[in-house]
């Protein structure tokens, strides 16, 4: 076995959560001998304080989520999340990247889809933060822009934003758990529930903006009417297209008057970057 692969399967031994008995033998061919314990125990001690450190890390980058099933609910997700997902080189917060997914998809969780909504905006939160700048669309290159123009311009998509759906009342869970974690309140022993929105919101659209602005990660509820003007622009879609989309969706409301209004509100929160005509 060559030196590089001897480093490839120690790492494998310590990069996820398993049982290192089955591999005892392996093990005591590559690591010198403990006075005290086998190679395999000492090595198993070595891959549990891997992964605790990892879960402590893990609870900074997942607040919400952290004290939503408090401490021994939380690690037991992580260290299974873990075995499924080992840690590979990156930024730390990529350490979550799989978890809404494997959340939805987890026999104990499946069940409660607000714990994978609470994964999902917490690993959106992380990844849209680390998004490399771009000067956004401001209103004055609007004013700017010829009136011919307008019909087959494209506006490009920031980096730094994305579209979630979730039928429960994330805002007003956020603002709880945020003063209840000022207040040094114990994980997972909150007096509150997450709620579900009431009326429930239109399941085939994103009623849910993610976004930084100013070097700060916020997000807030959209009506229908943002989202469908927000998904056209990600898809690249002129603005004649854009108007017709909104048509198609929204046949009661004066289009032209909606269209600049989710214009401006777009500019505003700085969502779109220079594209061009046609």
């Amino acid at each position: 076995m060559t030196w590089e692969e001897e480093q490839a399967r120690f790492w494998d031994w310590i990069n996820h959560p398993q049982d290192l008995g089955e591999d005892a033998d392996a093990i005591a061919t590559l690591m010198a001998p403990h006075s005290h314990i086998s190679q395999a125990e000492a090595l198993s001690i070595y891959n549990n304080a891997y992964h605790q450190r990892l879960v402590e890390v893990s609870s900074s980058l997942f607040p919400v989520l952290f004290n939503t099933l408090g401490r021994d609910l939380y690690t037991q997700l992580w260290l299974a999340y873990m075995g499924a997902h080992p840690p590979r080189n990156g930024p730390i917060h990529r350490i979550g990247e799989h978890l809404p997914e494997f959340v939805r998809h987890h026999p104990s969780f499946a069940p409660l889809p607000a714990v994978a909504d609470i994964a999902q905006l917490e690993t959106l939160l992380g990844q849209l933060f680390d998004r490399v700048d771009e000067t956004p669309y401001t209103l004055s290159e609007l004013q700017t822009l010829p009136q011919d123009d307008w019909p087959a311009m494209r506006w490009l998509a920031g980096q730094d934003w994305a579209l979630m759906s979730s039928r429960f009342d994330l805002e007003s869970y956020w603002q709880k758990m945020q003063a209840y974690r000022q207040a040094g309140g114990e994980p997972g022993e909150t007096d509150f529930a997450i709620e579900p929105l009431n009326p429930l919101p239109d399941s085939s659209l994103p009623n849910y903006l993610v976004f930084r602005q100013n070097h700060g990660m916020q997000f807030q509820r959209i009506r229908p009417e943002f989202a469908v003007f927000l998904q056209s622009v990600r898809e690249g879609s002129p603005f004649a297209e854009i108007c017709q989309q909104l048509a198609e969706h929204f046949p009661d409301q004066e289009i032209p008057s909606l269209s600049l209004r989710l214009l401006l509100r777009a500019i505003e929160l700085q969502l779109l970057r220079t594209g061009a005509p046609g």
